[in-house]
């Protein structure tokens, strides 16, 4: 194997291992719980804790109105049970029963109204669960297909390395110092291919000396315009 070509395998094996690490580590920040589920859970959880409080009104408003209804009829037997007989207190009891009707219709109209509320509340409620079960579902499909797809990944990742340390042990270590050292100057890109007489790295023309002296292969040829080590295939 020439010079040129095993630094330019290793180039190449390297920039899947590029491609592969930045996409596990994107899988990485995917998987756990969404934003969109989280939402939907809390949307879900505050339409619960909304119906508690409905139906909690709605039970101390019934409850409030039968205690006024048993103090209507209490106050009713009294005033036609025919024991009262003081024109003064007879009186009272009827102004205390009207008074308490008038406080039993508000009563009721309260009532009724917290009703309707639960029952609002209720269909929200079935909404935001119905809502939460099919982005959790879709959610979990989601998660199951980039676990997958990280495992695939893990495997390729793990031949990769493989092949980049067969490939690393074949090539002269100096030759591997230049290599690593263009890397960090040049993007990661230390070894371009010349095709039609351009060079990939900056799309300009090597001189035809040096695209014929990278063609032998034996030689590196940095680029005159981009630095990087010119491979021929």
């Amino acid at each position: 194997m020439s010079r040129t070509r095993g630094l330019h395998n290793l180039q190449k094996t390297d920039d899947e291992l590029q491609i592969v690490s930045r996409r596990l580590k994107e899988i990485a920040a995917a998987l756990g719980e969404s934003d969109q589920v989280t939402q939907a859970r809390k949307h879900a959880t505050d339409a619960e804790e909304h119906l508690a409080k409905c139906r909690t009104q709605a039970r101390d408003l019934d409850l409030e109105v039968g205690g006024v209804i048993q103090r209507i009829e209490t106050n009713e037997q009294r005033l036609y049970s025919g024991r009262v007989t003081n024109p003064k207190e007879l009186a009272n009891l009827q102004e205390d029963s009207v008074s308490l009707k008038r406080w039993r219709e508000k009563k009721e109209e309260d009532l009724l109204e917290a009703l309707v509320g639960e029952e609002d509340a209720e269909k929200t409620l079935s909404g935001a669960q119905s809502n939460l079960g099919q982005i959790i579902a879709r959610w979990e499909a989601d998660q199951e297909d980039l676990v997958a797809e990280r495992s695939q990944l893990e495997t390729q990742q793990e031949e990769l390395l493989q092949q980049r340390g067969s490939l690393i042990a074949s090539i002269d270590p100096e030759d591997i110092g230049i290599y690593q050292a263009l890397r960090q100057r040049k993007g990661g890109r230390a070894v371009v291919v010349v095709e039609n007489g351009i060079c990939e790295g900056c799309r300009m023309p090597p001189p035809t000396s040096q695209v014929q002296q990278a063609g032998t292969g034996e030689t590196l040829v940095f680029c005159n315009n981009c630095g990087r080590i010119l491979h021929l295939i």
